[in-house]
């Protein structure tokens, strides 16, 4: 009887994880901007690595709250309200893993283009180009790169180790 007990234990402790709902860690968060509390929930995740990654976001209290109050230094419910009814963004963020290219909360589309050629502007370990521009993003956060890289390798992690 000990036995039977101690394995349904473990047989529920090893299925809790399949049955649990997703629940965002903080590594799996996407950046919408690069000032602090600038972040998403991500909801869900599908097609990770293939032609179809898909990762569905939300802009929750809790993400308008860590901006209000990381960024704003503002803690009152009317940050939080404001934040959440100003912020435009997509629910998802998309990718081609074959193609390299994906399109970020904003509708933006970007290109993974390998190792980028170091110079004297050029600080970025990749080059990520912005399709609607054709501008190669020059590492800096005023490009938004750290955004487009985290996006990236979530979208299509082992690509840009």
């Amino acid at each position: 009887m000990r036995t039977n007990i101690l394995g349904l234990a473990v047989a529920l402790v090893l299925a809790l994880p399949l049955a649990a709902p997703f629940a965002a860690r903080a590594d799996d968060r996407i950046y919408y901007g690069t000032r602090a509390g600038m972040h998403l929930t991500t909801v869900s995740k599908s097609g990770i690595g293939t032609a179809n990654a898909v990762i569905r976001l939300k802009h929750t209290p809790e993400d308008a709250k860590a901006f209000c109050e990381e960024y704003l230094y503002d803690k009152s419910a009317a940050c939080v309200r404001k934040a959440l009814a100003e912020l435009k963004v997509a629910d998802q963020v998309s990718g081609n893993c074959t193609t390299r290219t994906w399109i970020d909360m904003y509708g933006r589309r970007y290109a993974f283009a390998g190792e980028a050629r170091k110079s004297d502007v050029m600080i970025a370990d990749y080059a990520i180009k912005d399709l609607g521009t054709g501008e190669i993003l020059d590492g800096s956060a005023a490009s938004g790169y750290d955004i487009q890289l985290t996006i990236f390798r979530q979208l299509c992690p082992g690509l840009a180790t």
